[in-house]
């Protein structure tokens, strides 16, 4: 069940607009401005909501807790946490399974992120006319969510056995997100297989682009053993190529000080990547050869192809070292893993009881 991401740079993006076209558009859709930890679990396992959290930037990050509860609902089989209840302190299991959509400004933490589809809101321009949305006139939403009911009662064993292929150019996270629309695309037929595959591609992109610090540095690394075209590098060039980097965090890294080597290897030191002693026409000094980067680059880049670097005495020739990116192409007959069955059970269980949950509101 992944997370639907709704994110700004500012406010005024439409984010919560977003979320009240999502209402009544979902199973028992529950807005929440701030909710914690111990609340969340609780109503998940009472009612079985569609969570609609607006307002995220301003409790979301500093609560690891509340975090960790929003991670874990992303696969149903591992979607509990266990807390003692009661005067004789009994443990219980809590199911935290829900489906989630998420809206706030800036970025959400690099592990919701993950298990999430990111959708990224943009203020109008002066000129650009939109309808505006009003909240009492949503009887064609409602009848969008009556439509797509029935349609899931009628497909759901298809659903259910359904082998969507994947674009190559996702990652595993990214492709266990998306395998479950790609699933109900595929079943729509017409345009809607070829449209959700694209759209797939274009959206990972942008959710890639923001990996972590450690993550970034590979890729920043791995940049400059492409550009300078050599297989070892100093650690003193290395961190002046870094700090020249002005949309990077590298200049200011600690409390407004560039990165040093310290840090630098300190960063390094989870990829199973160390500086060591090179040699350079200015004779010994530490620093760190392409060849430890190899296995990183391949685990932790892989949109990326590693392309060994050209010989010293002709990398004139080709100072730009291209980047090929994986083929958009991709073979729908090739054999892949089933849709999980616990992606979709959670629209049929949250559609059963609907018109109870409207009721008791």
């Amino acid at each position: 069940s992944p997370r639907l991401a709704i994110t700004s740079p500012e406010k005024r993006c439409g984010k919560s607009t977003v979320l009240n076209v999502l209402q009544p558009r979902v199973p028992k859709p529950l807005p929440v401005a701030n909710i914690t930890a111990a609340a969340l679990f609780r109503t998940v396992e009472a009612v079985e909501p569609t969570l609609l959290i607006d307002e995220a930037d301003t409790f979301l990050r500093d609560s690891d807790d509340l975090r960790g509860i929003l991670n874990s609902g992303h696969c149903k089989t591992s979607a509990f946490v266990i807390r003692v209840v009661g005067d004789d302190h009994e443990p219980r299991q809590f199911t935290t399974w829900a489906p989630v959509a998420i809206a706030m400004i800036g970025k959400l933490p690099d592990t919701l992120e993950d298990r999430s589809i990111p959708i990224q809101m943009r203020r109008k321009r002066p000129d650009e006319v939109v309808t505006r949305f009003r909240a009492d006139q949503t009887d064609h939403l409602k009848d969008l969510a009556s439509m797509a009911t029935r349609w899931v009662a009628d497909n759901m064993v298809k659903l259910q056995k359904a082998d969507p292929s994947t674009p190559p150019g996702l990652h595993d996270r990214a492709a266990d997100n998306w395998r479950p629309l790609l699933a109900i695309a595929d079943l729509a037929g017409d345009d809607w297989p070829e449209l959700a595959r694209t759209t797939a591609l274009n959206l990972s992109v942008v959710e890639d682009g923001d990996g972590s610090a450690k993550t970034q540095l590979l890729a920043d690394l791995k940049t400059i053993f492409e550009e300078t075209g050599r297989d070892q590098i100093s650690t003193v060039d290395i961190l002046e190529k870094l700090i020249d980097m002005e949309d990077r965090p590298w200049p200011e890294w600690y409390r407004g000080k560039p990165l040093s080597s310290r840090q630098l290897a300190k960063l390094l030191k989870p990829f199973s990547v160390s500086p060591g002693t090179i040699r350079t026409s200015g004779g010994t000094m530490k620093g760190y050869r392409l060849e430890t980067f190899k296995d990183a680059f391949t685990r932790y880049l892989p949109s990326q192809s590693v392309t060994p670097p050209q010989p010293a005495e002709t990398s004139h020739l080709s100072p730009n070292l291209s980047v090929t990116s994986e083929p958009d192409v991709t073979d729908r007959k090739t054999p892949k893993p089933a849709v999980p069955e616990d992606c979709d059970g959670v629209t049929d269980r949250n559609t059963q009881k609907g018109d109870v949950w409207r009721k008791e509101l």
